[in-house]
C-alpha cells in the first residue's frame, strides 16, 4: 500500500466537513452539553459519524479495520488500520471561557498538543505525516454555537514561542496551540522536524541550567564533566 490510501481517507473526510458540521450541529440541539464537558463529550459523537463516513464509501470494510481508544490517554481516538495507518484525533477549542461571572472571548483553545517525550513514539508508530487532528471550533457561553470542523495535519495546530520556536508548557513540555484566528506558521512536516530537534535541545539546556543550581558545588564539576561524555557520545 502507498499513501495513496491515506490521501483517499483525507479527502473523503474533507470532502466531507460540511456533512460533520451539519451533524455535530444537530447534536448540540438534540443534547444538553455542559460547557465544560463538551470538548470531550462530543468525541464519541464525532467519531461514529466519521467512521459512518468511511464505511459507506467502502473506505473500511469491517470493525477490524480500525480501533476506537478505550480511553483518554490512548493515542489517537481513532486508529485507522486498514487500508493504510493513519491517526485522527479529535480536539477543540471554545471561543469563550467564563472569567467569575462573567464570559471574555480566548484567542486559542489551550489544548494539549502532546508532550515533547510523546512525540518520538507517535512518529515512530504511524510516520509524521499520517496524524491529523480534526479540531471542532465552537462558542459556547450563554449560547451555544458550533463555528466550524477543521482537519489538517497535526503540526498544522502549533504554535511558536517568542524564541521562534515550538511552544510549549514549562513544566511538562506539552506543545501548545497557535491562536484560532492565525494561520498556520509550519507549512510542512520537513519544518516540524527541524524545529523540534531544536525545541527539544533548547527546553533540555533550559532544564539543566535550571536545577545546575541545586547540585551541590563539590559534586557539580563532576556531574558536568559527565554530562560532557554523554554529549560526547551522543554526537558520535
Amino acid at each position: 500500500m502507498t499513501n495513496n490510501s491515506n490521501n483517499m481517507i483525507v479527502k473523503t473526510l474533507l470532502s466531507s466537513k460540511d456533512r460533520l458540521l451539519k451533524y455535530t450541529k444537530k447534536v448540540i440541539i438534540d443534547h444538553d452539553f455542559d460547557y465544560k464537558t463538551f470538548g470531550t463529550a462530543i468525541e464519541d459523537y464525532l467519531l461514529a459519524e466519521v467512521i459512518n463516513i468511511l464505511t459507506e464509501k467502502k473506505i473500511i470494510q469491517t470493525e477490524s479495520d480500525y480501533h476506537r481508544a478505550e480511553n483518554k490517554n490512548e493515542f489517537p481516538d481513532l486508529k485507522i488500520l486498514k487500508p493504510k495507518l493513519l491517526a485522527l484525533e479529535v480536539k477543540s477549542g471554545n471561543r469563550s471561557r467564563k472569567k467569575g461571572s462573567k464570559w471574555v472571548t480566548c484567542k486559542n483553545s489551550n489544548n494539549d498538543m502532546g508532550t515533547l517525550n510523546s512525540w518520538d513514539k507517535k512518529i515512530k508508530e504511524f510516520g509524521g505525516e499520517n496524524i491529523f487532528y480534526i479540531f471542532v471550533e465552537y462558542d459556547f457561553n450563554t449560547t451555544k454555537k458550533i463555528l466550524g470542523i477543521k482537519l489538517a495535519p497535526f503540526y498544522s495546530f502549533l504554535a511558536f514561542n517568542k524564541d521562534g520556536l515550538l511552544r510549549y508548557r514549562e513544566k511538562d513540555g506539552n506543545l501548545r496551540p497557535k491562536d484560532f484566528d492565525k494561520p498556520s506558521p509550519i507549512k510542512s512536516y520537513k519544518d516540524f522536524e527541524k524545529l523540534f530537534s531544536k525545541t527539544v535541545i533548547y527546553r533540555s539546556g533550559r532544564i539543566i541550567k535550571k536545577h545546575l543550581k541545586y547540585i551541590p558545588a563539590e559534586e557539580r564539576k563532576a556531574f558536568l564533566k559527565e554530562l560532557s561524555k554523554t554529549l560526547d557520545s551522543a554526537i558520535k
